[in-house]
């Protein structure tokens, strides 16, 4: 594996993690904030962490040499492993 793709792994893996731990604390604290304004209180939030996804992918893309594949690849598995296993657990709760 060369210097670009080890590169775009730990970029993605970065943006990625960053993006998943913004969208874990936003659920965490989301039962608070729909009681008194309803889900629309919600949007600001989920707005400004999908600007930083784009913000950070395209910034990584355009001031480093890491390889584009391996970037989104790496985004897209970091940020959807966690949220997919908590789906999971929400879908089928431990007995």
């Amino acid at each position: 594996m060369n210097k670009s793709a080890v590169l775009g792994l730990v970029l993605g893996a970065v943006i990625g993690g960053v993006y998943v731990a913004l969208q874990r604390l936003e659920l965490r604290r989301k039962d608070a904030a729909i009681q008194p304004r309803g889900v629309w209180a919600l949007v600001p939030g989920a707005v400004a962490r999908l600007a930083f996804l784009v913000v950070a992918w395209w910034l990584a893309f355009q001031f480093t040499d890491a390889d584009k594949y391996w970037l989104t690849g790496a985004l897209v598995v970091s940020y959807s492993l966690p949220l997919v296993w908590q789906l999971k657990q929400m879908i089928f709760p431990k007995r």
